[in-house]
């Protein structure tokens, strides 16, 4: 039997339902609905399931559990658990990521005898902890300062630690190496492990830390966590920290000629992985990267809480905007241009979908702002141009390429932008200044746990075209009105 089927059986049982009385109040036929109870047969009609849930008088926790286990039943665990990370991911996504403070100063400085030994061992977690924090903070303050990690990103000390750090001051290096699974696993707490280290790993990002992640694919339990002594490498310029991947036991080595050798030999392993992403961080390599991701295979998705506007920015609208002291003013124009027209092709593709946010254009109205464009090189557009701008997407709305999120996602994070194709991706998001990030993903996995999601949406979380037109044209009016009596009262 079947998980579901298991349920629905129990269900039955706890519940003494006459399968005769619900078989008539569903329509269907008694053999069929034996098949699904025994398991023989999956229950793939969504309207029939929920006819059943409505005989049997689930309580909202009853109804949730079972309805998890009809979507497992027809999607698999993997694929189902998958989607709600993903959901989960986007919608706890955070709208500005506060710098966390840094751990206490109690921490003692190395040892004097640590300072004079080639090697000392750490018994306890607390000492591993004070090594961490003395190794990172002495090289935070080295001149081009490198760190280099071997080790998976499931440490809450040392990774609350590094994104505390303040790049302007400390232009410290990072290189982290890690793994990912070479199959599709779930955690214990069915969890997909490549969200959860893109978790961890935000906050760096969002600190403006100058941090380069790094992966290749193994059996995480089997390369870190079954009986492997000291798996875990953190190397700086004065010193190499060894260690259990709990933290609690390690060695620090601070021989020149080990540490020679370790960091040679994290070097060489390091041309054996591949970039998790790369970070566009200036307007002209962002119109490049963007135009060059092949936009035209299909299916691309754009979900964002913004509408989807810079194809409507004409070349008078742009002339006006751009800042005219900027240096390279035509250079930038010239480019701006190109991608604004790149753009308008890609939204005529059928196979582009975009997803946005009531919210979003209410952000817009009021701002006048896009964030793919970076605040400090423009005016924000004016009024007219704000509502010529979604005229034109309420009118390409009806060709069902923009869609309106509704139900959950109606709270996507203004912060949160995706754009996904079979090819590549990106996630663009302000970091702590308000500078654009955008990280540029290849990884074949992860494109394919954001695609997977996007195209599968449940239909009540999209509105209709005409649906979609209406509420631009509503949120334009509202505007309108707004606007008017404001400038009455003024």
């Amino acid at each position: 039997m079947s998980r579901f089927s298991e349920s629905f059986k129990k269900l039955i049982q706890e519940k003494d339902i006459n399968v005769y009385s619900m078989v008539q109040y569903c329509n269907t036929d008694r053999s069929t609905m034996y098949k699904y109870i025994s398991g023989k047969r999956k229950l793939k009609d969504f309207t029939l399931f929920q006819k059943i849930t409505e005989f049997i008088r689930l309580s909202p926790q009853e109804y949730r559990a079972f309805l998890e286990d009809y979507h497992i039943n027809n999607i698999g665990e993997y694929a189902y658990y998958c989607r709600q990370n993903v959901e989960d991911f986007i919608l706890a996504f955070p709208e500005n990521l506060s710098p966390p403070r840094p751990p206490a100063l109690s921490y003692a400085p190395q040892p004097a005898q640590a300072a004079q030994a080639a090697c000392t061992p750490l018994y306890t977690q607390t000492e591993v902890n004070d090594h961490l924090h003395w190794m990172i903070l002495q090289e935070s303050h080295v001149p081009d300062g490198h760190l280099g990690m071997l080790l998976q990103p499931d440490c809450e000390f040392l990774f609350h630690l590094l994104a505390s750090l303040k790049p302007a001051q400390t232009p410290l290096r990072i290189d982290h190496v890690f793994c990912l699974d070479n199959s599709e696993q779930l955690t214990d707490r069915k969890k997909i492990r490549r969200l959860l280290y893109l978790e961890k790993i935000l906050p760096l990002l969002f600190a403006g830390l100058d941090y380069a992640p790094h992966y290749f694919y193994d059996d995480v339990n089997a390369h870190f966590y079954n009986l492997n002594m000291f798996p875990y490498l953190l190397l700086t310029s004065t010193g190499a920290l060894m260690c259990s991947p709990d933290f609690r036991q390690g060695i620090v080595y601070h021989d020149a000629d080990t540490l020679k050798f370790l960091w040679r030999s994290y070097e060489d392993m390091k041309k054996n992985t591949s970039p998790l992403f790369h970070i566009v961080d200036s307007v002209l390599d962002e119109c490049n990267a963007l135009g060059d991701m092949g936009w035209g295979l299909a299916p691309c998705y754009v979900v964002q809480a913004e509408p989807c506007l810079i194809p409507y920015i004409t070349p008078e609208t742009l002339g006006r905007a751009l800042h005219s002291q900027i240096p390279g003013r035509n250079a930038l124009m010239d480019e701006l241009q190109k991608y604004i027209t790149d753009c308008q092709l890609r939204i005529a593709n059928p196979n582009m979908h975009i997803y946005h946010t009531r919210q979003g254009i209410g952000h817009f109205l009021k701002t006048g702002r896009l964030q793919e464009i970076p605040s400090d090189i423009y005016t924000p557009f004016t009024m007219e141009e704000r509502l010529q701008m979604l005229a034109d997407l309420a009118r390409d709305s009806q060709t069902g390429t923009h869609h309106m999120l509704q139900g959950p996602l109606a709270a996507l994070p203004l912060n949160l932008h995706l754009s996904f194709n079979l090819n590549s991706g990106y996630i663009l998001f302000s970091d702590h200044t308000g500078k654009n990030i955008y990280l540029i993903i290849q990884e074949s996995s992860t494109l394919s746990a954001f695609i997977d999601y996007i195209s599968t949406l449940d239909e009540s979380y999209i509105c209709s075209p005409q649906e979609t037109a209406a509420c631009i044209r509503q949120l334009m009016d509202g505007f309108m009105k707004r606007s008017m009596k404001d400038s009455m009262e003024g």
